[in-house]
């Protein structure tokens, strides 16, 4: 299911469209669609990463998302590349049922310094991002 077709999309503060995807801003969340048989690169994420910064600002901690409606791949090198240079991911969850998308994003896990999720369903992996937001922010507070 996608974001647009759930009703969560009254939580959506803003949509940014590439020819790659969809990428959905809520409140310390991002949620990505991937266009079908893309392969996501490197390149295309230091553009949607500034695009997250220039949003959020430049400070913010964000969990990200991967709703994996459809089938795309993913360059596990660029993806090295992309956790040594993102400090703002509190997690990233995965949504699909498909076993070989979950596979993918185990590879991309290897790579990962933030705690990576699996759920079957959007609710679930928005209401997980939510708390870990929350654990956060209360840790931050704290110190």
């Amino acid at each position: 299911m996608t974001i647009i077709d759930s009703t969560l999309a009254d939580s959506i503060l803003d949509i940014h469209i590439t020819d790659q995807g969809n990428f959905y801003f809520l409140e310390g969340i991002v949620i990505s669609e991937i266009n079908e048989g893309i392969t996501y690169t490197w390149k295309e994420a230091e553009k949607v990463i500034e695009t997250v910064h220039a949003f959020y600002g430049p400070e913010i901690s964000v969990c990200y998302i991967s709703n994996r409606i459809n089938n795309y791949s993913v360059k596990p090198s660029d993806w090295l590349k992309f956790y040594r240079n993102n400090n703002t991911l509190n997690g990233y969850a995965v949504v699909t049922k498909s076993e070989k998308s979950w596979f993918n994003a185990l590879m991309e896990k290897v790579f990962s310094k933030a705690e990576v999720e699996r759920f079957e369903n959007l609710y679930e992996a928005i209401e997980w991002a939510r708390i870990k937001n929350d654990l956060v922010n209360k840790t931050n507070r704290a110190s």
